[in-house]
């Protein structure tokens, strides 16, 4: 029976911290974050305490909201990261992939991934390197938009 308190006190708490974590990140918010880069939206943010599941609805949200948009989001849970990274079906057309995009962001975090061309997903084992990843991601949708037509 203590065992069982224990495991709902944990449960309360997790749900507690995820709320408040997830009531900071909106889709506005982030669509408010987003960097312009050669008419293109450009969303590259940390969403602490959200799983994939719920980063992948997020970038769902955005790009109903926004075309062209690029976004890549990151969260770190005990030892492990993760990111997901999609983009806008125009953006897919003009030969980027998302899978390519989150390539770099994983290797800095010492994992790898992979998914469509338009959402993909990867995880890492250095939560400490989430930062270096999305600045490295950064720097690589700015290469992948500027790249020749392939």
């Amino acid at each position: 029976m203590a065992a069982l308190a224990k495991e709902v006190r944990e449960l309360k708490k997790q749900l507690a911290t995820a709320g408040s974590a997830s009531s900071e990140i909106s889709v506005d918010s982030l669509l408010a974050s987003a960097v312009d880069l050669s008419g293109t939206k450009i969303v590259v943010a940390e969403t602490p305490g959200i799983d994939a599941g719920a980063m992948r609805q997020l970038i769902d949200q955005l790009r109903r909201k926004a075309s062209p948009i690029a976004v890549l989001l990151g969260s770190t849970a005990e030892d492990k990261v993760t990111l997901v990274a999609g983009i806008s079906r125009d953006l897919e057309a003009r030969g980027l992939n998302a899978g390519k995009w989150i390539a770099s962001a994983a290797e800095v975090v010492g994992g790898r991934g992979g998914g469509k061309p338009d959402m993909a997903q990867a995880g890492g084992k250095h939560p400490e390197k989430l930062g270096a990843a999305l600045e490295a991601a950064r720097k690589s949708i700015d290469d992948l938009l500027h790249a020749p037509s392939q």
